[in-house]
């Protein structure tokens, strides 16, 4: 995964596929997209989307280390990250 390989240490990402009673669909989902190579926590009931203010697919939360959130989405991957970081 590219973001992976660009970043390296610096950044963990999880992935929350949810909104689903298809487990099997969300996980043909990750691995479709080639984003099997990460950790995943299934979100079936949307409980964690909630928490991180998700509304919809392909948004990204960053958290740093003191705990604050930052949203971004629908760009690419690589570009929100750097962006999310530099805030």
């Amino acid at each position: 995964m590219e973001v992976r390989e660009q970043f390296g240490d610096e950044v963990q990402i999880i992935g929350i596929p949810g909104l689903s009673s298809d487990e099997g669909a969300m996980l043909e989902f990750v691995e479709s997209t080639g984003s099997d190579g990460i950790p995943h926590i299934l979100d079936m009931s949307g409980e964690l989307w909630a928490r991180f203010g998700v509304t919809q697919q392909r948004t990204y939360v960053y958290v740093n280390n003191d705990g604050e959130q930052r949203i971004a989405g629908y760009g690419s991957l690589p570009a929100d990250v750097e962006d999310l970081i530099a805030r």
